[in-house]
């Protein structure tokens, strides 16, 4: 049974967003981002040694749904030559956008509706009935509602007992 080297050189798949492969290969390693921009550095990192086809072809396929190149090479060969990592261009995204892409929500502009209901008919209250007071013409002891008083209760059948 033959085993195998796996390297990672930086590399990654055309037409992949270098933002989001460095993002996704930090979460590979367990890295954070300001660690996995080393491993962009086109130097030959080995990821694991002396494993066997099938083991190498699930770490070439996790790579890959990062979006990012794997070199295997036969176990004791030598490690491949380093290539000048590809530069990686300027995100033209704010965060927002990026935001928006990882978890597919999206931000409305500044004053959108965000209902689309439509709103209710306006309501027809018939206040024909009613009239307003002049300013300080009343006062709140008409509104004062009258309660009778709570009774008290009988307590002529309760008795003290001394011990």
């Amino acid at each position: 049974m033959q085993s195998f080297d796996v390297y990672f050189l930086g590399q990654i798949l055309p037409n992949a967003d270098p933002d989001a492969v460095r993002r996704n290969v930090a979460a590979l390693f367990k890295v954070s981002e300001d660690n996995a921009a080393r491993l962009f550095s086109g130097k030959p990192l080995r990821v694991k040694q002396n494993i066997d086809a099938e083991a190498a072809s699930r770490y070439r396929a996790a790579f890959r749904d990062a979006g990012a190149l794997l070199q295997i090479l036969p176990a004791g060969s030598p490690p491949p030559q380093p290539t000048a990592p590809a530069p990686m261009p300027p995100s033209t995204d704010n965060v927002a956008t990026t935001a928006s892409a990882e978890n597919g929500m999206s931000l409305a502009a500044p004053g959108a509706i965000m209902d689309s209901t439509p709103p209710p008919p306006p309501a027809q209250i018939d206040t024909s009935g009613l009239s307003a007071q002049p300013p300080n013409s009343g006062s709140l002891e008409d509104c004062r509602v009258e309660k009778d008083p709570y009774p008290i209760p009988d307590i002529s059948h309760l008795s003290i007992i001394d011990n």
